[in-house]
């Protein structure tokens, strides 16, 4: 027989400081603080809670884990299994490898206290780090296994930019556009769900992007990146559709390796027709998210291939100098 046990985490800890983006980001200690790594047992494998996390309360069962969480705490669970994480709330992202998955909760400045579930699947995760020459590529937070609708079938779209794309200097403290603000609901109103390739091909912006669950896009700016991405499927897989779909989507140029893990944020700065470069934001995540709340909801997942493909500009040293993606029609 399979009793479900509930663990109710309370562990008190020294304050313990844990960078989202560069050191300085201090975290605010919950009841629930993991000076070292800690391992749950579930029925699909063991959890475990990353060293230096922190939230309010921590409640487990053999299925589910649950989350109560406030602004200035952070908490990510692995799994070694490799295996989807389901959520039902808000969460900061995802990651999958070819050698763990990862969840991570991350409030914003703002947030109320907040309690979200996850629930780890027996499924694995679909390996979005290149493990076969492919590599990350994907949203904020990674492709997990989901079916896969096939699409109907259309013409392989350009992926070479028939016009200069170039990029805007955000004006600081200035209103950003955001998702909510064209109409985004979610990616099923769309047609589309996370992890999409997608294509306005035909229109004057034919260019290949990749969704989040957010309601921002990343541009392949180049189809060697594309080329990074074997697991995405190639042209072949991109799906066609239409100007104002893609444009309710916002198209974010933040990155980060996914593939290392590391926690370093990268925007890029477009700077010809399929060229850019790449300048570290060199901000705690603290500050970030003040300067722009949907900051960690517009990072995307890349791999080492296309972060080495990047030359390297001088460092930011705030979110608003990072440019805003627009075209030249």
């Amino acid at each position: 027989m399979n009793f479900t046990k509930k663990i109710l985490i309370f562990l008190f800890a020294a304050l313990f400081c844990l960078s989202l983006v560069s050191p300085g980001f201090v975290n605010a200690e919950g009841n629930a603080s993991f000076p070292q790594a800690t391992t749950i047992s579930m029925d699909v494998g063991n959890i475990t809670i990353t060293a230096g996390s922190h939230a309010d309360e921590v409640v487990t069962t053999n299925s589910t884990i649950t989350i109560t969480i406030s602004y200035g705490q952070t908490i990510t669970f692995q799994s070694t299994d490799r295996k989807n994480f389901s959520v039902d709330g808000d969460f900061t992202s995802k990651t999958c490898t070819g050698s763990l998955s990862s969840v991570t909760f991350t409030p914003s400045a703002g947030d109320n206290q907040r309690t979200v579930v996850t629930t780890p699947q027996s499924a694995t995760c679909v390996d979005t780090s290149g493990s076969s020459g492919g590599g990350g590529g994907g949203g904020g937070s990674s492709v997990f296994s989901t079916p896969t609708p096939t699409p109907s079938p259309t013409p392989t779209p350009a992926v070479t930019p028939m016009v200069t794309p170039t990029t805007t200097p955000a004006v600081s403290g200035g209103e950003k556009p955001t998702p909510a603000s064209r109409g985004f609901v979610n990616l099923k109103a769309l047609n589309l769900k996370e992890g999409d390739v997608i294509s306005a091909a035909g229109s004057n912006d034919p260019d290949v992007y990749i969704a989040n669950e957010w309601g921002y896009k990343r541009l392949f700016l180049n189809p060697a990146i594309f080329g990074f991405y074997g697991h995405l499927g190639g042209f072949s897989k991109v799906k066609t559709t239409n100007p104002p779909v893609r444009d309710t989507l916002i198209t974010s140029g933040l990155y980060r390796n996914c593939e290392t893990n590391d926690q370093k944020v990268y925007g890029v700065e477009i700077n010809g027709e399929d060229s850019g470069v790449l300048h570290w934001v060199n901000t705690t995540g603290a500050q970030a998210v003040i300067d722009d709340p949907d900051f960690f909801k517009k990072v995307f997942c890349i791999n080492t291939k296309e972060l080495n493909w990047y030359p390297k500009g001088a460092s930011y040293v705030s979110v608003n100098q990072v440019p805003d993606y627009t075209r030249n029609k």
